[in-house]
């Protein structure tokens, strides 16, 4: 386990932007933009420390009255007057990292994988930036604003942040540029300087610095995406349970299992697809198995569970959602499952109308403990997630 201290430089005045405040304070969806950058790197347990350089109008403000996140591991300070200025002062705030991010305060929409793997190849090598690959064609032009030769964009990458570097690599890149009054565009261009080499992470395109007006209506649209697709998961769990009995067909996930005895029931009582429709239904608040297929109803006497988990795959639809994945879990002593268990997953994913890669089974015994181990009879548990379509 690695630790990082995580530095926003907040202090610059973002003329750029035209607002009337400093750009990290300007309101996206009535929260300044720091207030959604920050919550990028709250969630990561090896975030330790997150320093914020702020201007020094905001210098001794409480977080509440900045409307920014109130975290044990924040520390606002003052910042300098250049960008380099204010990662210098907070550098030296440091208490102990392994790692220096170092993130613009003007992108609110970091993606949490993002981070993760620049976090981790930083660990590996030293030295790692988030980039994506130009896509434009890029020219290069001479000072009479004619073309002198178009570069070749497969090998130009658009830097981005998160820049996270080793403590001791970065320190060593800010005290050389401050020696040789060097200021450089980002962070990796200085550690560059020292002969380091940095790594490059592709990072999404929707990692956008926030800096001309246009910028800010993009970012309402990613913000709002971003809330509703918070707004589009359900999920649910599911538990059944039935006695084994002889003369009754072994059917789980749809797979008639040779057996001496099989699951009694009012259906085929093949708890893993009760199960999976006890979760389905929960994660729709929707009741339980038994209210939309009450085991008093003539019509589901012995019925294939398989035909009630379409039934049920219908009510997915309405409500204007999709499978996301399906995870179910067999507690039986008795037989071995393990060579059943691809077909029930086929089976399951073919009903579901979901790829077999989102469908997970697995089996496991009660060690002979209890009415499942004395072989009396099988349960079945099942987590779904649900993703919104419409």
């Amino acid at each position: 386990m690695y630790s990082v201290a995580v530095i926003i430089p907040a202090a610059g005045s973002g003329k750029r932007l035209g607002a009337s405040t400093p750009k990290a304070f300007f309101l996206l969806d009535d929260e300044p933009i720091l207030s959604h950058t920050i919550k990028c790197f709250l969630d990561f347990s090896e975030v330790n420390q997150i320093l914020i350089p702020l201007p020094s109008e905001y210098s001794g403000m409480s977080s509440e009255e900045l409307q920014l996140p109130s975290d044990v591991r924040i520390r606002y300070l003052t910042g300098g007057a250049e960008r380099f200025d204010s990662i210098q002062k907070a550098l030296e705030l440091v208490d102990s990292a392994d790692l220096i991010a170092v993130h613009d305060a003007a992108r609110p929409f970091a993606d949490q994988e993002d981070i993760r793997e620049v976090f981790d190849r930083a660990i590996e090598s030293d030295a790692a930036i988030l980039a994506v690959p130009a896509s434009d064609t890029l020219k290069v032009v001479n000072d009479d604003d004619l073309i002198s030769h178009t570069a070749d964009r497969t090998k130009i990458w658009q830097a981005l942040t998160p820049q996270v570097f080793r403590k001791d690599v970065l320190a060593k890149a800010y005290k050389k540029a401050a020696k040789d009054n060097f200021i450089g565009t980002d962070d990796a261009s200085l550690v560059e300087r020292i002969g380091h080499p940095v790594n490059v992470v592709s990072g999404k395109r929707t990692n956008i610095k926030i800096t001309y007006p246009a910028d800010v209506q993009m970012a309402e649209y990613l913000l709002q995406r971003q809330k509703k697709n918070r707004m589009q998961i359900r999920t649910g769990i599911g538990y059944d349970i039935h006695r084994l009995k002889e003369g009754r067909k072994l059917i789980l996930g749809g797979v008639e299992i040779p057996f001496e005895k099989g699951l009694d029931g009012h259906s085929d009582a093949d708890v893993v697809i009760h199960a999976i429709i006890d979760a389905i239904t929960g994660a729709l608040a929707l009741g339980d198995i038994g209210s939309h297929f009450p085991d008093d109803d003539q019509a589901y006497k012995n019925i294939d569970s398989r035909i009630l988990l379409r039934k049920v795959y219908e009510l997915i639809s309405e409500k204007g959602y999709a499978i996301g994945n399906v995870d179910a879990t067999i507690v039986a002593e008795r037989p071995k499952l393990i060579s059943y268990i691809s077909k029930m997953r086929d089976n399951l994913a073919n009903d579901l109308n979901v790829d077999v890669g989102s469908v997970s089974v697995k089996a496991t015994t009660s060690e002979k403990i209890g009415f499942i181990g004395r072989e009396e009879g099988m349960s079945a548990m099942a987590t779904v997630l649900l993703k919104k379509t419409i």
